[in-house]
């Protein structure tokens, strides 16, 4: 009698949960769907969309992304990754749509897609600038963003930038840099490998090939655009839901 009335009370407690089971799934499904469908830079306007993004991309960054980047986005100068709350973005304008499509295809990654158009060349292997002429044009660069320094070097290296070094072809005249081609900024406080004298003329000698990997074909498409939502969200200063 026990079991027959138990069998009674667990049968729709059972078929309740896999109702419940079957509603989630199906509104998980059309969230995945609705996330890619809709455009790329509408959806941190549209709450329920943005809430399952960063549901699906946290772990997804720290399983794929914190290696590189850190569990706080903070980056490593020692190896040129960005911090990625800074709001500065080498490439484009650090929309949702140019984030992911930097995800998407990475950068020098190999892939025919990647952002790849132009490097940091090696201006001291290669020969083309001296040493003293490097140390100048490494002055010249922090004169750009900080005040003091030796203005005899800062001349001869701002001369060697707009002239020898060519320098001002990629970062520009004016050393404000190229988002198309990926290109810095020499003017500001945010620096890829550190903004010291050392680390400055080590990336004029050496040259610099900072690279991403491409994730297309490894996360889905409904992972890739959640991160690029959570990434904007960061460099935005958003508030954490």
């Amino acid at each position: 009698m026990i079991r027959v009335r138990l069998g009674k009370v667990l049968l729709p407690v059972m078929v309740l949960a896999v109702l419940i089971a079957g509603f989630l799934a199906e509104k998980h499904s059309r969230a995945r769907v609705r996330l890619v469908e809709a455009f790329a830079d509408s959806l941190p306007a549209d709450p329920a969309l943005h809430a399952y993004a960063l549901a699906v991309a946290r772990p997804a960054f720290a399983a794929h992304c914190a290696a590189c980047h850190g569990g706080s986005f903070q980056g490593d100068p020692q190896h040129g990754v960005p911090n990625l709350r800074q709001g500065v973005w080498l490439y484009d304008f650090g929309r949702v749509s140019d984030i992911e499509r930097t995800i998407l295809y990475g950068i020098r990654s190999g892939n025919g897609r990647a952002r790849n158009t132009t490097d940091m060349p090696a201006m001291g292997l290669t020969g083309r600038l001296t040493a003293a002429e490097i140390s100048d044009v490494a002055r010249y660069v922090i004169s750009l963003s900080r005040t003091g320094g030796d203005g005899a070097a800062i001349a001869r290296g701002e001369a060697i930038y707009q002239g020898k070094g060519e320098c001002f072809d990629c970062h520009g005249v004016d050393a404000s840099g190229n988002i198309d081609w990926g290109v810095p900024s020499l003017t500001g406080a945010t620096w890829l490998y550190g903004g010291s004298l050392a680390a400055i003329t080590a990336s004029i000698h050496d040259g610099r090939h900072g690279l991403c990997p491409a994730w297309t074909g490894v996360l889905d498409p409904v992972t890739i655009r959640a991160l690029a939502i959570l990434l904007h969200d960061e460099n935005t200063g958003r508030p954490r839901a």
